[in-house]
């Protein structure tokens, strides 16, 4: 695990949690959009890794998928915990810096939003050999693209992660783990990263 994400997740877990109805109707209508030209709908099942509160579980439940959530920061599991409590969505304290305890290709579909931009480069690629491991047909990471705002400029420089890194290449980053990496525009500044492991 990295110890300071974990701590600095733990930290932000309760204004986060805030969001979660915001993230919800986010999600929601990016899942909605992407239905004409992409959709991981059509699988079954799904793992969401860096699933924070589980937003993201909530919303690829409600569209019918068999969801399980990983996250490292127990107080945002806990949260999830609480916000997921009618659906079967099932959550695992791990991360992806480390072999997440879940046999190989056991879902349809990996998935992680707004996670690897901050991790460092050695970080992510561990990061996108989990993610291809666990998949057996598709790996989205939801994320910025290179139409950063200011505002995110600022946030992510005090955050002190990589998203300076990530961004100068995302693509071709990931074309050195993955089959296929196509990039769709979800928004006007983000991405879905579609990679066929």
């Amino acid at each position: 695990m990295n110890p300071r994400a974990e701590k600095i997740f733990n930290g932000i877990a309760p204004i986060y949690r805030l969001f979660f109805n915001f993230q919800v109707k986010y999600y929601q209508k990016i899942l909605t959009e992407a239905e004409a030209r992409f959709s991981p709908l059509q699988y079954k099942t799904v793992v969401d890794v860096g699933c924070g509160t589980g937003a993201l579980c909530y919303v690829l439940n409600s569209f019918g998928m068999d969801v399980t959530g990983v996250d490292q920061a127990a107080k945002m599991l806990a949260i999830a915990d609480k916000k997921l409590q009618d659906t079967p969505t099932k959550l695992i304290l791990a991360s992806a810096l480390e072999p997440i305890p879940l046999p190989d290709k056991n879902f349809d579909v990996a998935i992680s939003s707004y996670t690897i931009h901050g991790m460092k480069k050695e970080e992510r690629k561990q990061m996108y050999r989990e993610m291809a491991r666990l998949a057996k047909y598709l790996v989205i990471f939801h994320d910025y693209n290179e139409k950063r705002s200011l505002v995110s400029d600022i946030l992510e420089t005090l955050e002190g992660g990589n998203y300076f890194d990530f961004i100068s290449n995302p693509k071709g980053e990931m074309e050195e783990y993955f089959q296929e990496v196509h990039v769709l525009p979800v928004g006007s500044k983000a991405a879905w990263y579609v990679c066929i492991p």
